[in-house]
């Protein structure tokens, strides 16, 4: 119920901040080329030469990156590809400059030694260096890109063990040195454990209950972000974890949803991957969890968004019937008691089967009982509580990140599925998830390359510590993705350390490790702000009661308040701010939009007569109401309760008799609206009444009088006619 930017704005804007990175992509793929030498970037005759490379990379100079291909996982016998990026970020044009490319003999033998590496590289004096390539990039033109590709030996490098190893490049020479460091992966016993990588399905950050139908058109079309995320898990065992609220604002459409979305949704229904429902609008977990919430919040109905839509024709999907098994439980996830769907009315064609709450949000064949915050807060709190939930007497499932888990070196041993003070829990490697994520964020391919050889490195340090053990990746809710990154990152994390990724139902029937959860961070800001939208859910759904079915506003109300918990948000806490805000405000215009119309001061000349008000409506919908009247003193004797029934969008007149017991004197009526239910609606309305009761004496005596004076005036009138009638006739 609350303005906000709509998706498809924030979809535009996003694609618009993308620009410049896809157009250097462009200069990428044109300047790099398939060749091992790159060809070389033009420079206009009137461009000025710009020294070498400077040593600290600076990018108001250059910048510098280096990428193994095949996500830096070397095949049996072959050179490895490497390759080398410059960005020239100054109005001068870089001389073509040499490329150093090195390795070494000793491997990166944890996840510590591996994020060191990438994060400050040394010299290395220490380590032996076992293959070196030498090639040139290019001049580069102002503004512009040059690339090179390398390799790497095939039989310095089948002397290497299995392991992860530095891969280092140095552009330019001397004090103008700039270097560029990655890792490549030497594989080795792939294991006998499952593989599994999660991948959600989810919209933008949204304020409103349901997407709309022009939002949901943008997001579904062949360049839309919804399109992205599903094309890319198409043809993979992705596990997916699908936010119910895209399926019901589909489904509530009827005949009117957008044709891509319609197609989408029936893309999605086929798949065969195994699935789990987040919580609707993916609210977040962790901060229901601290703001005291025992089970997760839900929409008990979307009935009030079926009230427009036309279903003639439609049959609707059959609801998800239950399961005994957990991992073959085709409902969605835990979403508390819905009520009944109540019959909506208005267009809905003629005759139409409804769907319900269940048929709405169905995704799909899927497991229940999961759950997955949002990475980084789950702590034991958290796991806790979820874990405590089950769904006909089946324990629920919490995805945790391994940075929660106590020791990640000792988690990545132990593997994905575990227990942790009870709770079944299936932890996925934060490290190798977020490279992951990285590479389905980015248009540009060297950095996409980068990230995937790092997600191969972390992954196989995970399989080496334990070959047995089943292994967790998850891309996490994507603030943005890119068609080709999202597809890149999941083919890849489907195919990490060798392995082939299985379904969700494998890994939960691993053997579990006994865990402890001891990080995670406690969202107290959004928790504050749950409980501030919820005390103005209840004000609503008190107000509500003026209606004749109050879930024309509370149900829109729990929606939105679930899509503003959204994770979505999590990542944009300035826009997350206005969109609360702009909320509150919604709310209370919503509270004020029924009062009673302030009148000006009423002068009783009667010892008896009605007194007339205006009872405003703002909202779309009729209301029932009472009008209390209250007298200040007993001068005055008012009817009590007067009902109301005030039609949508106007002022309505209501007549409350009164009755004056002294003939003059000043006095206060106080006016109040209630429900049927008596609950106050707006605040209480004064109204000063002055009672003059003895002037409707006068006024009668006046009357009288005037009345005795005209009949006099007539027979007088009379007489004298009759008179001069008879004189006329001569008698």
């Amino acid at each position: 119920m609350t303005p906000s930017l709509s998706a498809s704005v924030r979809h535009r804007l996003r694609r618009l901040a993308a620009a410049p990175a896809m157009l250097a992509a462009l200069l990428t793929l044109a300047l790099a080329g398939p060749a091992a030498a790159a060809p070389s970037a033009s420079s206009p005759a009137t461009a000025t030469t710009a020294p070498a490379p400077a040593a600290t990379g600076d990018a108001s100079t250059v910048t510098f990156a280096v990428a193994p291909s095949a996500d830096g996982v070397v095949t049996a016998g072959q050179p490895l590809a490497v390759s080398v990026s410059a960005r020239n970020a100054t109005g001068s044009t870089v001389p073509a400059s040499s490329v150093h490319l090195t390795t070494s003999t000793q491997a990166l033998a944890t996840r510590a030694d591996v994020k060191a590496w990438l994060a400050a590289p040394a010299a290395d004096a220490a380590r032996t260096e076992l293959a070196v390539a030498d090639g040139e990039v290019p001049s580069i033109v102002p503004l512009g890109v040059g690339s090179a590709t390398l390799s790497l030996d095939a039989t310095a490098l089948a002397a290497l063990a299995p392991g992860v190893y530095p891969l280092r490049a140095d552009y330019g020479s001397g004090a103008s040195t700039t270097t560029a460091v990655s890792v490549f992966v030497v594989p080795g016993d792939a294991g006998t454990g499952a593989l599994g990588l999660v991948a959600p399905l989810t919209a933008p950050a949204q304020s409103t209950g349901l997407l709309t139908s022009t939002e949901l058109a943008e997001l579904t079309a062949p360049d839309g972000e919804l399109r992205a995320q599903l094309d890319a898990v198409s043809g993979t065992a992705a596990i997916l974890a699908v936010d119910p609220a895209i399926v019901a604002a589909i489904r509530v459409l009827g005949t009117s949803a957008p044709a891509s979305a319609t197609r989408w949704l029936a893309d999605l229904l086929q798949l065969p991957n195994s699935r789990f429902a987040l919580q609707f609008g993916d609210a977040d977990l962790a901060a229901q969890v601290a703001a005291g919430q025992s089970t997760p919040l839900t929409v008990s109905t979307l009935a009030p968004y079926l009230t427009e839509s036309d279903f003639t024709g439609i049959t609707p999907t059959p609801a998800p019937s239950g399961s005994a098994d957990p991992t073959a439980d085709p409902t969605p996830g835990p979403t508390g008691d819905p009520a009944p769907t109540p019959t909506p009315t208005g267009n809905t064609g003629t005759g139409p089967t409804l769907p319900t709450l269940a048929q709405l949000t169905d995704i799909g064949a899927g497991t229940g009982s999961v759950f997955w915050p949002a990475s980084g807060t789950a702590t034991a709190d958290v796991v806790a509580a979820l874990g405590a939930l089950t769904v006909d007497d089946i324990a629920s499932i919490t995805l945790v990140d391994s940075e929660t888990v106590t020791g990640s070196e000792t988690q990545a041993a132990a593997g994905a599925r575990g227990t942790a003070n009870g709770a079944q829990v299936l932890v996925y490697d934060a490290d190798a998830s977020r490279a992951l994520a990285t590479a389905a964020a980015t248009d540009m391919p060297l950095t996409r390359a980068e990230a995937l050889a790092e997600a191969s490195a972390y992954a196989a340090l995970a399989v080496a510590a334990n070959p047995s053990a089943p292994l967790l990746v998850a891309l996490d809710r994507p603030s943005e993705v890119t068609g080709a990154g999202a597809r890149a990152a999941v083919v890849a994390g489907t195919h990490l350390a060798g392995r082939a990724a299985t379904d969700l139902a494998t890994l939960t029937a691993a053997p579990a490790a006994t865990l402890s959860i001891a990080g995670g961070e406690v969202p107290t800001d959004r928790a504050a702000d749950l409980t501030a939208l919820l005390a103005g859910e209840d004000e609503l759904t008190d107000f509500a009661t003026i209606l004749a079915d109050p879930a024309l506003l509370t149900a829109r109300e729990r929606a939105s308040i679930l899509q503003l918990l959204g994770n979505g948000w999590r990542a944009q806490p300035a826009q997350a701010a206005t969109a609360l805000e702009a909320h509150r405000t919604q709310t209370q215009e919503t509270l004020e939009a029924v009062a009673v119309v302030p009148p000006s001061d009423i002068t009783l000349a009667a010892t008896s007569a009605p007194l007339t008000f205006s009872v405003r409506n703002d909202l779309p919908w009729p209301v029932s109401l009472r009008l209390i009247a209250t007298p200040n003193d007993p001068r005055l004797v008012v009817q009590n309760t007067t009902e109301v029934e005030a039609g949508p969008e106007q002022n309505t007149r209501v007549q409350v008799p009164v009755e004056a017991r002294v003939g003059s004197g000043e006095s206060t009526l106080s006016l109040q609206l209630r429900s049927p239910a008596m609950v106050a609606i707006g605040d209480t309305v004064p109204v000063h009444v002055t009672v003059r009761a003895e002037w409707e004496s006068v006024g009668l005596i006046v009357m009288a009088t005037l009345v005795g004076a005209m009949i006099v005036i007539g027979i007088v009138r009379t007489v004298r006619k009759m008179r001069r009638r008879k004189e006329d006739s001569g008698g």
